[in-house]
C-alpha cells in the first residue's frame, strides 16, 4: 500500500496532512528504490509512505515517485518508480532493511547451491 497526499487529516496546531491509499505490487527492488505496479496513476514528485506486511510484520519506508508510466495494453495499470527517502536509517521495521536482508539471504542460498 502506498500512502500519499490527497485526503485532509486534522493535526495539532491547525495544520493538516493529506493522505490517500493505493494498492500496489512490488515488481523490483534495489537499495535506492523500487518499481511498483498499481491501478492508479500517481504524479511524479508525489511523496508518500510504502507499507508492506511481510511474514506478519508491517514494514514501511518513505518514498518519492520518480516515474509513472501506463502499461500499454493492460488497461489501467501503471508502473511506478519510487526512490527511498532517507528520513530514517534502514532499521527494524523498514522496507529497505527487510528487503535487503531477504535479498542477502537469497544470494547466500543461491551461491551455496552452485556446484
Amino acid at each position: 500500500m502506498i500512502e500519499s497526499p490527497e485526503t485532509p487529516v486534522p493535526t495539532d496546531g491547525g495544520l493538516a496532512a493529506l493522505a490517500r491509499d493505493f494498492e500496489a505490487r512490488i515488481l523490483n527492488y534495489s537499495p535506492s528504490g523500487c518499481l511498483l505496479e498499481t491501478n492508479t496513476r500517481i504524479d511524479v514528485g508525489t511523496i508518500g509512505t510504502v507499507r508492506l506486511v511481510l511474514d506478519g510484520q508491517e514494514l514501511a519506508d518513505d518514498i518519492q515517485v520518480v516515474r509513472c508510466q501506463a502499461i500499454e495494453g493492460a488497461g489501467s495499470l501503471y508502473q511506478v518508480g519510487v526512490r527511498f527517502l532517507w528520513t530514517m536509517a534502514p532499521g527494524k521495521g523498514t522496507l529497505r532493511q527487510a528487503l535487503g536482508q531477504t535479498a542477502s539471504e537469497l544470494e547466500t542460498l543461491a551461491s551455496s547451491q552452485v556446484t
